[in-house]
């Protein structure tokens, strides 16, 4: 039996050895299911504008009460307790085999559902303070009856009803976040990758069958039953590992306190995120007579995340379980070089994606919100404020896996200290620049994410974690003049196409901007191109 189980544990490090050996073949398949997703997210937030635009009450009320959950809770409660759950699991794995590792994923979902369960059955029950603290009072635009300024009595109570019925959103995205951790620490990214898939399936059937019907109060029981397939597709993939579940509770055990240990922290750094934008809501609140502004800097905030979170997060979480493993068996070169690996492709893509966007943002927006309900004033101001977001690309991609590099090895410090320092700045120019109308909490959150990114990298480089050679110094300077000269190219090909159609505004100026950038690679022999390929290779 001895023999048998030993030969089981090395299959398995097998398995995920055969994974960290050809990266990017796994991180082109996962970003493969996730542009799937992402294009299923567009057209769910198309549909959404078609059917409900950017200024009417249904609009603004769900904006409202979808905000709470689906950018603030859920990434504070669930991506937080996967992210200091991965790190401590993948040690169990490593140190005791898997069955214990299992019995610490049991107690951890145990323990998890229970805090989570608490905390949603709270949070309906007060369901109207909550969402008055949250769109009322923080922003300071009470009138004297207690409603808002800008969001009458019956919007104000819609926007309640709504919540209501999408806070339990936070419990089942708790449940999908702990089994995607088990999952990914084993190797499994494809599943995970294609939970959006199978949510934003579930939300475009009823956009197609259903929303004539039971209109926007459907559409929350929608986000719900799509958010519960979330947890519900893992459950084979769970069972193909042989895990099996038991409801256990033990506050003693060294593993629950490690993750315990590290949540707060975690928690703490997960605020950047869903804070800014939060506070980024709170400033435009007092724009566009305090209607517009709200639902269309949530359209182009979504589609900014989309669109450079698909090669962002497929990259993220096939690195942080192996920076995990590579931190729990001690192999300090294997950390910095995938560390330093990822930082050279992270620049690679990210600087041209940066620009990219920024030049094609009107006509992108334009192709996917601009119908319907969404008219033109909608779309010009959705535009400006993703063109001002895109500048936080490269920040916010650091962000992502310089907070998963200081998460694997236990150091949720670094990450706050950095949250603290972009909220705090987000915040004061959040308010400062509005001057500039939405472009100003939209430049605001990216100046807040670049400067957080910032304070990791430089106290990462100081710990001896990142290095930065010459010729690394060299490649960005040349990748970042390629991306400006694709920029110029893109914007003049606009130019000429400005009567088109939209498709093609987004399609040609893409491709020709492609060519350059790659092209100019090519040419100049960058060393991050023949990297990327090699691993492709392997």
């Amino acid at each position: 039996m001895t023999n048998l189980k030993q030969d089981k544990e090395a299959d398995f490090r097998d398995d995920i050895a055969k994974v960290d050996a050809r990266p990017a073949r796994t991180v082109f398949v996962m970003m493969t299911i996730m542009v799937v997703g992402k294009a299923m997210g567009l057209l769910r937030d198309s549909m959404q504008a078609l059917h409900f635009g950017a200024d009417t009450p249904y609009s603004v009320a769900f904006v409202n009460a979808s905000a709470l959950p689906r950018n603030f809770l859920d990434i504070m409660f669930a991506a937080a307790l996967s992210a200091s759950f991965i790190p401590v699991f993948t040690a169990r794995i490593e140190t005791k085999g898997k069955r214990e590792a299992f019995d610490l994923a049991s107690l951890f979902i145990s323990v998890s559902l229970v805090l989570l369960g608490v905390v949603t059955v709270i949070a309906v029950v007060f369901a109207g303070p909550l969402h008055d603290f949250v769109y009322i009072i923080l922003p300071g635009r009470l009138s004297g009856d207690g409603v808002c300024r800008v969001m009458d009595a019956s919007t104000r109570n819609m926007g309640v009803e709504l919540l209501r019925f999408m806070l339990p959103l936070m419990f089942l995205s708790g449940l999908a976040f702990s089994f995607t951790g088990i999952l990914q620490s084993l190797g499994e990214f494809r599943l995970p990758a294609a939970m959006s898939v199978v949510s934003n399936g579930v939300i475009l059937v009823y956009y197609f069958f259903m929303v004539d019907r039971f209109g926007v109060r459907g559409l929350a029981v929608a986000f719900l039953i799509g958010w519960a397939m979330q947890a519900v597709i893992q459950v084979p993939w769970l069972v193909k590992h042989k895990f099996k579940f038991r409801f256990r509770i033990n506050l003693k055990d060294s593993g629950l306190r490690e993750i315990g240990a590290l949540t707060l922290p975690v928690l703490a750094a997960s605020w950047m995120l869903p804070v800014n934008f939060q506070v980024n809501l709170m400033a435009v609140g007092s724009l566009y007579g305090g209607v517009i502004g709200g639902p269309a800097l949530q359209f182009a905030y979504n589609l900014y995340t989309i669109v450079s979170g698909v090669f962002i997060l497929s990259v993220a979480n096939i690195l942080f379980p192996k920076l995990s493993r590579q931190v729990a068996t001690k192999d300090e070169d294997g950390f910095k070089n995938s560390l330093g690996e990822t930082v050279r492709v992270l620049f690679f893509f990210l600087l041209p994606l940066t620009l990219g966007l920024m030049a094609l943002s009107q006509p992108l927006v334009q192709l996917v919100f601009g119908r319907g309900m969404f008219d033109a004033v909608a779309v010009e101001i959705a535009s400006t404020a993703l063109f001002f977001f895109s500048i936080g690309i490269v920040g916010y991609g650091f962000q992502v896996i310089l907070c998963r590099a200081c998460f694997a090895r236990k150091d949720g410090k670094t990450p706050l200290i950095a949250a603290i320092g972009a909220i705090g700045v987000n915040a004061i120019l959040s308010f400062a620049l509005l001057r500039l109308e939405i472009a100003g909490p939209a430049l605001a959150s990216a100046i807040g994410i670049s400067l957080g990114s910032g304070i990791m990298l430089v106290i990462l480089t100081k710990k001896g974690y990142l290095a930065w050679p010459k010729d690394l110094i060299l490649d960005i300077l040349k990748m970042a003049a390629l991306a400006a000269w694709m920029f110029v190219a893109v914007r003049f090909t606009l130019g000429i196409l400005n009567e088109s159609p939209v498709l093609l505004q987004v399609a040609v100026p893409g491709l020709i901007g492609a060519i350059i950038y790659i092209g100019g690679c090519m040419l100049f022999r960058m060393k991050e191109l023949n990297f990327i390929i090699k691993m492709f290779r392997r």
